[in-house]
């Protein structure tokens, strides 16, 4: 990130009185959900990252699933597992918390995925998701670009290596407010709490003229309500009855 633009990251976001992140606001969501006792499944866990959004030493068991082997190196989760999330390799009724961080958007069949998860957890127990908004400008553009643009934007301007896997194929099969509502309903589901995001705009850092252009959309979409669908992240709560 340039030296300017960096600066004026800082100047109009973290520097203002209240200013949340997108991140730490997804983690306060789960965390108004979490009890010391519950049995985590974090849906797509891989590696594992840096952040807020960790929850080990904070609930009985952390338990991690991914396609890829990397899950293994996690040390962000009590145990991995290599698994796929269309056919999870877990007991029907085994988790008080399911989290979907990012993953979603990932998703070839997203229904049998949700059907999966609707089955693991236990009743009462609770689905929190956090993914892209198709109807926000970057996902838009995502959901109609072939897979090697993705890459070469992640390589040349979010700075991400070459050789490390990133970003992901991408489907954006239930990726809008609406669609969300559907598929977990359909599955069994009850909505506790849909929430649309709008953070600083991370996609548009390369400069400060397209930074400025993006600062300037999140100001309108957070201050009119009726443009909260175009908003660019959906954090979604739903619980088993």
């Amino acid at each position: 990130m340039q030296n300017s633009v960096k600066t004026l990251t800082e100047r109009l976001y973290y520097d203002r009185p209240n200013w949340l992140d997108g991140t730490s606001q997804f983690a306060a969501l789960i965390r108004q959900r979490l009890r010391p006792e519950f049995r985590i499944l974090d849906l797509g866990a891989g590696s594992g990252k840096a952040g807020p959004v960790n929850f080990q030493g904070e609930a009985r068991i952390v338990c991690g699933v991914d396609p890829n082997s990397c899950i293994k190196g996690n040390s962000r989760i009590d145990h991995g597992v290599i698994g796929l999330a269309e056919h999870l390799p877990f007991r029907t009724d085994s988790f008080d918390l399911v989290v979907s961080d990012w993953v979603v958007e990932h998703l070839a069949q997203p229904e049998k995925v949700i059907f999966e998860v609707f089955r693991v957890v236990k009743s009462g127990g609770v689905f929190v998701l956090r993914t892209g908004n198709v109807y926000h400008y970057s996902y838009a553009v995502a959901a109609v670009t072939p897979y090697w643009f993705h890459r070469l934007v992640a390589n040349r301007v979010r700075g991400i290596p070459e050789d490390n896997g990133d970003p992901h194929a991408t489907y954006y099969r239930m990726n809008s407010r609406g669609a969300v509502r559907r598929c977990l309903t359909r599955a069994g589901f009850v909505e506790e709490e849909i929430l649309m995001v709008e953070a600083e705009p991370s996609y548009l850092m390369f400069s400060v003229s397209s930074f400025l252009l993006g600062v300037a959309y999140e100001r309108v979409v957070n201050r009119a309500r009726s443009l909260s669908g175009l908003r660019a992240c959906i954090f979604a709560c739903f619980r088993k009855p």
